[in-house]
C-alpha cells in the first residue's frame, strides 16, 4: 500500500479500490491516516495461525479525506459469513457531482468453489438508477481474451474504443455452448464466460484494455 500511495499519478487520484489486502476489515494502517487516505474495508477468511489482522484476500476504498467525498458501505459477502470471495458496495455522494457513483468491489477466489453462484449475486447488485453510474472493480481471476460484449449495438461500436486483450488461445473464454459447469472449482476460461454473460446481462462495459496508452502492457486478466 505504501508502494501504491508514492505513485506519482497518486497525486491526482482522490479513489483507490485496491484488492488483495490481506488484512482484517478493521486494520487502519496508521501511515495512511497520517497522510490524509480514509479505508472502509472488507476481508477473506482468517489466516490459519496467523497473526492479528491477517486475512485472506478482501477488498478495500481509500479515499482522501480532504476530498469531502461521502462514502457509504454495503458489504455482500465476505469472510464474515464464511465466504472465500469478496463483494461490497460503496456509494460516492459530493456536492460535486450531480448524481451517486456506485462502485462493486469484487474478488473472486480463483481456488475456491461456488463461483457461478457468486457471479449471479454480482449481477444482482446492478439495481441503481440509470442515470446513476455503477462500476464493478476488483480482480475477476477471468481469461476473456479481446471478447466484445454481445449487448453492443452497431451504433455504439463505433463510439466507444476498441478493446486490446491478450489473444492467446488458451486465454479465450468457454463459448456460451459449452458444457454446463458441474465442478466446484472451474477453470479461468470458465470464469470468463461467466463474467462475460453477467456483463451482458447488466450491459455494463469491461474498461480494462480499452482506455490503456499505446506503450501500456496489454492486460491479461479480469
Amino acid at each position: 500500500m505504501k508502494y501504491i500511495l508514492s505513485l506519482p499519478i497518486i497525486k491526482n487520484v482522490s479513489v483507490i479500490i485496491l484488492t488483495e489486502h490481506h488484512l482484517s476489515s478493521t486494520f487502519r494502517p496508521k501511515e495512511e491516516i497520517e497522510i490524509g487516505w480514509i479505508i472502509r474495508a472488507v476481508a477473506g477468511v482468517p489466516k490459519r495461525r496467523g497473526k492479528q489482522h491477517q486475512h485472506r484476500d478482501g477488498v478495500s476504498i481509500l479515499y482522501r479525506e480532504a476530498s469531502n467525498l461521502k462514502v457509504e458501505q454495503h458489504r455482500i459477502t465476505d469472510g464474515a459469513n464464511g465466504s472465500s470471495h469478496q463483494a461490497v458496495s460503496w456509494t460516492i455522494r459530493s456536492f460535486l457531482i450531480a448524481h451517486p457513483i456506485h462502485i462493486t468491489g469484487v474478488y473472486v477466489s480463483p481456488s475456491e468453489g461456488e463461483i457461478e453462484e457468486f457471479f449471479h449475486t454480482l449481477t444482482r447488485q446492478d439495481h441503481y438508477p440509470a442515470e446513476d453510474v455503477h462500476i464493478y472493480a476488483g480482480d475477476f481471476s477471468a481469461h476473456v481474451t479481446d471478447e466484445t460484449e454481445t449487448h453492443i449495438t452497431i451504433q455504439a461500436g463505433h463510439t466507444n474504443p476498441p478493446r486490446v486483450g491478450d489473444c492467446h488461445k488458451r486465454h479465450a473464454p468457454s463459448p456460451p455452448a459449452a458444457a454446463p459447469i458441474t465442478n466446484a472449482r472451474i477453470s479461468s476460461p470458465q470464469r470468463g464466460y461467466l463474467l462475460l454473460r453477467m456483463l451482458n446481462t447488466t450491459v455494463c462495459l469491461i474498461l480494462n484494455g480499452r482506455f490503456e496508452a499505446a506503450d501500456n502492457p496489454i492486460p491479461y486478466t479480469l
